[in-house]
């Protein structure tokens, strides 16, 4: 029983090192921005790690979150538009994005990749940017204590 055990155990670790997973029913395969700085408000992402809304490669897409604390994931070549009335949203942008986050009521994080354009629109303070180095990060803030 010790035995079946720890082959159960083994196997399932294999499993996940080995990288193959399903995508969940709301993302399609190659959605996740890896390449991606972390987002600087990364503990208050959605548990399961992926973002709630997405843009696939090379597509142009506007989202609104009218409550806030939404999440969203723009990949490699994409151009998002974001509208966060509520702040408390978050937004990683894939190499080579073009993403405009307007964030009203503050704490909105945003992860930019390599060759990313990253513009964040802050109103209501504490937002940040992380940034890879050859990405180009602007930001206005009304309220301070942005990052």
């Amino acid at each position: 029983m010790t035995r079946v055990f720890a082959l159960l155990c083994l196997t399932m670790s294999a499993a996940c090192v080995g990288g193959t997973h399903a995508a969940p029913a709301t993302l399609q395969a190659g959605a996740c921005v890896a390449a991606s700085p972390q987002d600087p408000y990364a503990e208050a992402a959605p548990a399961s790690g992926f973002a709630e809304q997405w843009c696939a490669p090379g597509e142009s897409c506007s989202f609104e979150c009218p409550a806030g604390g939404c999440s969203y994931a723009c990949a490699e070549g994409s151009t998002c538009d974001i509208e966060c009335d509520g702040g408390n949203c978050r937004l990683s942008c894939g190499n080579n994005a073009t993403c405009n986050l307007e964030c009203d009521g503050g704490q909105c994080g945003t992860g930019c990749g390599a060759g990313a354009t990253c513009n964040l629109e802050c109103d209501g303070g504490s937002c940040a940017h992380a940034c890879a180095p050859d990405a180009s990060c602007s930001s206005e803030c009304d309220g301070g204590n942005c990052t």
